[in-house]
């Protein structure tokens, strides 16, 4: 694992819904609504799971509420695609940004820090919280561009790519342990937003912070010195006063 000595951060790699924004409850009710129009069953367990879900993952948790036949039916992509598009409505009317993300954003941008969002929701969702943030982002990697999602490397191996940056050139910022994983497994380092214990405790390449008020350019252009406790500097060596004196004493008798 590379260290922190030496590294040069030049990008930010943001997740975005718990860390940019909140728009899980809108998937929520849409998902609910949808299937049950359609005749679904929708149980809180499969509500709970499409909570940073691919677009996979979602359909086939359509297919599982009875609403469609299989996650291959074309009336599946129909059910996702109008929750896609009610969830997209509702945030470029009222984007639920998160406290702290247009400042945090802005100023990163202001220092030439190139931003990019790395999330699984579809593209005209990141794009309506990109905007609403104000464009600063360079890249956008979606749940449109037929990637593996997290917790695979897949989606920050990509963003890295589309920079032409190395991993130690890039920190991310995350809210979730399969988000943290797949930035891990690409040799980044993490800033898991939300407070309470660390994701992955042993791990020293993830710090956590309790909001993104906390957040400041120092902290994700790793400054050791306020990130990670400083080890208290070893004492000066004494010198033994016994030793010397007798070094001093045999060399006077020789």
């Amino acid at each position: 694992m590379t260290t922190n000595t030496g590294r040069y951060i030049r990008a930010v790699l943001w997740d975005m819904d718990g860390t940019l924004m909140d728009s899980q409850p809108l998937w929520d009710e849409s998902f609910r609504n949808c299937c049950r129009e359609r005749g679904g069953t929708v149980t809180p367990e499969q509500v709970a799971g499409i909570a940073g879900a691919s677009i996979a993952r979602t359909c086939e948790l359509i297919a599982e509420t009875g609403a469609t036949a299989s996650p291959e039916d074309p009336a599946t992509a129909e059910v996702f695609a109008k929750i896609s598009a009610q969830v997209e409505a509702a945030v470029r009317a009222d984007p639920p940004i998160l406290p702290g993300a247009r400042s945090i954003t802005a100023t990163l941008n202001e220092i030439g820090l190139a931003q990019v969002i790395v999330t699984q929701s579809p593209r005209p969702i990141v794009e309506a919280v990109a905007h609403a943030l104000g464009d600063v982002f360079v890249e956008l990697v979606t749940g449109d561009d037929g990637l593996p999602g997290k917790p695979t490397p897949a989606p920050y191996a990509a963003a890295i790519e589309r920079l032409g940056l190395r991993p130690e050139e890039c920190v991310a910022v995350e809210d979730s342990a399969t988000g943290a994983a797949s930035a891990r497994s690409n040799d980044l380092l993490v800033v898991q937003v939300g407070g309470g214990d660390k994701l992955f405790p042993g791990d020293p390449g993830l710090i956590v912070v309790k909001d993104l008020a906390s957040i400041t350019p120092h902290l994700l252009l790793w400054d050791d010195s306020l990130v990670w406790p400083v080890a208290p500097a070893p004492p000066p060596m004494r010198r033994d006063r016994s030793s010397s004196a007798s070094r001093s004493v045999r060399s006077a008798g020789t």
